[in-house]
């Protein structure tokens, strides 16, 4: 198996779908028996000569397409690090308080300015998750 990869950006990306027969003669495949679905649909590259070629029924390009979807959205996903970070910041005044009952003062200076970092990262991370959804 071989592995070629055509490098694209999704902003200026093209695609196609063509029914099998307009497929057939849009596309020129070197077997046309090869395209077996009723729908093909063409990922292609800015300038619109490399890509990817799928082929299937309706259902099975909604799917597929769906699927891609939902993996973006749940990897992307900024509130991820928004959660993150909220969860860093509780478990750091957890420290906080426990330092406090000890008297651990030195340790609740170290502590304090942890929470600063921590609260500059929360609120970049709201900001991300405003911007992007």
């Amino acid at each position: 198996m071989s592995t070629h990869t055509v490098w694209g950006h999704a902003g200026h990306s093209l695609y196609t779908l063509h029914p099998r027969q307009r497929a057939v003669e849009e596309l020129l495949p070197d077997d046309e028996d090869a395209i077996t679905a009723p729908f093909v649909l063409g990922l292609w590259n800015e300038g619109g000569d490399d890509g990817l070629i799928l082929q299937g029924s309706r259902r099975e390009l909604l799917d597929y397409l769906s699927a891609a979807i939902d993996y973006v959205k749940r990897e992307t996903d900024p509130r991820l690090e928004l959660d993150q970070a909220i969860k860093r910041l509780h478990a750091l005044r957890q420290q906080r308080a426990q330092a406090l009952d000890e008297g651990n003062y030195c340790h609740i200076a170290r502590l304090d300015e942890q929470e600063v970092g921590l609260l500059n990262d929360i609120a970049e991370a709201a900001e991300e998750v405003n911007d992007q959804l």
